[in-house]
C-alpha cells in the first residue's frame, strides 16, 4: 500500500489578516511569534529604535524611515515582521511594501534560529542590504552586509544606507 502524502495547508495575505495573535507568514506558512518579548528584549528594541531615529534625523537628504514590528509584507503568501526595520523607499501604504534596506532581530530563546537561520536566508534572498542580530543576553551585534546574494560580517559603526543616507551607531550605548 503506498504511503499517503502529507497535505499542509497554504495560506495567503487574506487568511492572514484574520487571525489573531502574533503570526508571520513564511511561504503559506503561519509561523507563531508567541510569547511576547520579554523586558530585555523590549529594553534593546526601544535604544536601538532611538538610535536609529536620531541617526537618521541628523541626515539632511536622507528619505529613510525606521519602523518598529510593522509587516512587511513580501508577497501574496509571505509576511515577515522584523523587530526593527529601515525603509528608504517612501510610499504612503499601510504596510511595508518594499524591501527594506535594513532589518533588525532581536533575539529570543524561543525564536533565536528562526532569526539565525530561516529569516536570515529570506533577507538576504528578498534583497535587504543589511541585517543586524541582536542578542540581549550576550551583549552582542551581528552586523551583515548582503554583497552578491550572501551575508558578509561587517562594522556596524559606518552603514551606508542610499545615495546621501550614511549613518553611526555607537552599539556600546544599547547595553547602557
Amino acid at each position: 500500500m503506498p504511503s499517503a502524502q502529507r497535505l499542509t495547508p497554504q495560506y495567503t495575505i487574506e487568511d492572514y489578516e484574520q487571525w489573531q495573535g502574533d503570526w508571520e507568514l513564511w511561504d503559506g506558512t503561519p509561523v507563531s511569534m508567541s510569547p511576547s518579548p520579554s523586558k530585555r528584549h523590549q529594553r534593546t528594541a526601544k535604544r536601538l529604535l532611538y538610535m536609529l531615529e536620531h541617526a537618521l534625523g541628523e541626515q539632511t537628504d536622507c528619505q529613510c524611515e525606521v519602523f518598529y514590528e510593522i509587516d512587511w509584507r513580501v508577497k501574496d503568501d509571505t509576511v515577515l515582521r522584523p523587530d526593527l526595520l529601515i525603509e528608504c523607499e517612501p510610499a504612503d501604504t499601510k504596510w511595508v511594501e518594499s524591501t527594506p534596506t535594513l532589518v533588525v532581530e532581536i533575539l529570543s530563546p524561543g525564536t533565536a534560529k528562526n532569526d539565525q537561520f530561516y529569516k536570515r536566508g529570506r533577507y538576504a534572498q528578498y534583497g535587504v542590504g543589511y541585517y543586524l542580530i541582536v542578542d540581549p543576553i550576550a551583549e552582542s551585534i551581528e552586523s551583515l552586509h548582503l554583497i552578491d546574494g550572501q551575508y558578509q560580517p561587517i562594522d556596524p559603526t559606518k552603514l551606508k544606507l542610499g545615495e546621501g543616507c550614511s549613518i553611526s551607531l555607537d552599539t556600546s550605548a544599547i547595553w547602557s
